[in-house]
């Protein structure tokens, strides 16, 4: 079956002017033709729908969620949900997720392998959810703070202990590897500008990571973690909060790509007088609101490649709301919508590698994409509240109010 989708914007995510008055035509989970309808002729028996004043965008990829994670005010009582309803409460999450428009995502740690469950549920078809790449536990060393999230972190010191704890998330599914690089904001003992794992051990993650052509993550705040990441090859840093010259130079080189995940720190000063956030993450969200701030807009200047990652699950971070993350660039001022779709398209894909595949509507790409209600050119708002269809692969994603 044929289908065209026809008299809508087109934002291809390749970062272009959008095609108005544009077809997009799939057959099967593939796209055959996006572009100027003047250009192609309708087969006879093709299904035709009218989408006159909307825009059509490709899937939105994030890059960096926590999907067992629920919004809590104090993410310290996540550890107090029953694990077997913690599971049921990530495939959930997971389905409302792609209903608002992300078609895939990259879990970046969870909880004792409920990624790995939900992953395989969402696959085999028992439950809706978007394309999942996920990293199973976070590599750390040990860490003031780790307990905040029981089971998130799997501690590893040395270079034989964190090539061991390596080989374990490999050996259990992991798409990715995610290790921490610097401390944390998210829980009472991090100290997010503090350098964690050292060089040596930082290149062994890796060199495990590439025997299987995996990539590895790095949570790094701080500006030495940033550049240890670096040097020892790893392919996208987390937060990136205190990046310099010298981290930025080192990106460019070896063609790194940079996840803000600024939304977290939003949301949790939005909320900072509902007096349920703890102090300790107020506090150091005031602290480096601005610096994160200007990290991502010097970032941007110099040429870094910036990926969506919303770190949804986190403190007043509900799962669904990911693209706030692309509005906030644009209100902010980082970057121009158009640039931001690409961050949550084009470019989220390469950070992934699956950019083959998925993150621009062309021929021979996976048919996801998104239909809304409004002039995306103009603002982004309308990417939370006026999705009127969504495909993944081909089919359409049933939508609830």
């Amino acid at each position: 079956m044929i289908t065209v989708f026809k008299g809508a914007a087109l934002i291809d995510g390749r970062g272009g002017t959008p095609i108005k008055n544009a077809l997009l035509v799939i057959k099967d989970e593939s796209i055959i033709y996006a572009g100027d309808a003047n250009n192609y002729s309708i087969p006879e028996k093709a299904q035709v729908v009218d989408l006159e004043g909307r825009s059509i965008i490709p899937g939105l990829i994030d890059c960096h969620i926590h999907m067992d994670l629920h919004g809590m005010a104090d993410t310290n009582d996540e550890n107090y949900v029953e694990e077997k309803l913690r599971s049921i409460r990530t495939a959930y999450n997971m389905e409302l997720t792609l209903q608002r428009g992300i078609t895939t995502i990259r879990n970046a740690g969870s909880v004792r392998q409920i990624d790995f469950a939900v992953k395989n549920a969402v696959e085999s078809g028992w439950c809706r959810g978007p394309r999942i790449f996920t990293s199973g536990q976070i590599i750390s060393m040990t860490a003031s703070g780790n307990d905040y999230f029981k089971g998130m972190y799997r501690e590893a010191d040395g270079v034989d202990e964190v090539r061991k704890a390596t080989r374990e998330q490999i050996k259990a599914g992991a798409d990715f590897i995610k290790v921490m690089a610097t401390g944390a904001y998210m829980n009472p003992g991090g100290i997010p500008g503090a350098v964690q794992y050292n060089l040596d051990e930082l290149k062994v993650i890796v060199e495990e990571a590439d025997k299987l052509g995996l990539r590895v993550a790095a949570h790094a705040h701080g500006t030495q973690g940033i550049i240890n990441a670096a040097l020892a090859g790893v392919k996208t840093i987390e937060h990136g909060s205190f990046i310099d010259e010298r981290g930025i130079e080192l990106m460019l080189e070896k063609d790194i790509y940079l996840v803000p995940t600024f939304v977290a720190g939003y949301h949790i000063l939005e909320h900072a007088q509902s007096n349920e956030v703890p102090e300790f993450m107020i506090q150091k969200n005031v602290n480096m609101r601005k610096i994160r701030g200007s990290s991502i807009r010097k970032a941007v200047e110099a040429g870094i490649k910036v990926a969506l990652g919303s770190d949804a699950g986190t403190s007043y971070n509900l799962h669904g709301l990911n693209a706030m993350e692309l509005i906030l660039y644009v209100k902010e001022g980082f970057m121009t919508p158009l640039e931001a779709i690409c961050s949550g398209t084009r470019i989220a894909a390469e950070a992934i590698g699956i950019e083959d595949r998925v993150g621009t509507l062309e021929k021979g790409k996976i048919a996801d994409f998104v239909v809304v209600n409004g002039d995306l050119v103009k603002s982004l708002d309308s990417l939370l509240d006026k999705i009127e269809i969504v495909y993944k692969e081909g089919k359409s994603v049933p939508l609830l109010n």
